[in-house]
């Protein structure tokens, strides 16, 4: 399958936008299908993640990796993002994919000083974001492109691109 065939897990008039805890454990038997029962490799590297329980209540039975991928940072919480979780089957093949023309990579290094690899969808706009951990990669996150965030997200691939990136 390619990449641009990849469509959201569930229709518009499907999917819950608020806290669903069926349609959640469907996006987590995804994520354990993807990344717990069959590890995948990335560029030699095997992908980890953090797979202690999350401390934020209602999502005190998930792994923390998968909870910072089905939600957003809002101010000092997660909230829960319909759009994010809808996608988590795309992470796997847009890893598997690269290189290729349809993600644009790039590393950069983040307000923690924290260098991380930035696989984007770019057709799609789904950014998968990895950090070295050891001798592995760990998944960071994953979300939609907002439109207010692509030109920056453009200029930090073409100044890696160019040789100018901040890794």
């Amino acid at each position: 399958m390619s990449l641009i065939d990849l469509v959201p897990f569930f229709d518009d008039n499907e999917l819950e936008p608020g806290f669903n805890t069926e349609q959640i454990d469907q996006f987590f038997e995804t994520f354990k299908t993807d990344f717990i029962s069959n590890p995948l490799m990335v560029n030699g590297k095997k992908i980890k993640f953090i797979g202690k329980v999350s401390k934020i209540k209602e999502y005190s039975k998930y792994p923390e990796t998968f909870i910072h991928i089905i939600t957003r940072s809002l101010t000092n919480e997660r909230i829960y993002d319909s759009r994010r979780a809808n996608r988590i089957h795309w992470i796997k093949p847009i890893l598997l994919s690269h290189p290729c023309n349809d993600v644009k990579f790039y590393r950069w290094k983040d307000d923690d000083r924290i260098c991380k690899d930035h696989y984007w969808f770019f057709a799609k706009d789904f950014m998968v974001v990895l950090k070295d951990v050891s001798q592995d990669l760990q998944i960071v996150t994953a979300f939609c492109v907002d439109k207010s965030q692509k030109a920056t997200f453009y200029e930090r691939f073409r100044d890696f691109q160019q040789g100018n990136g901040n890794c």
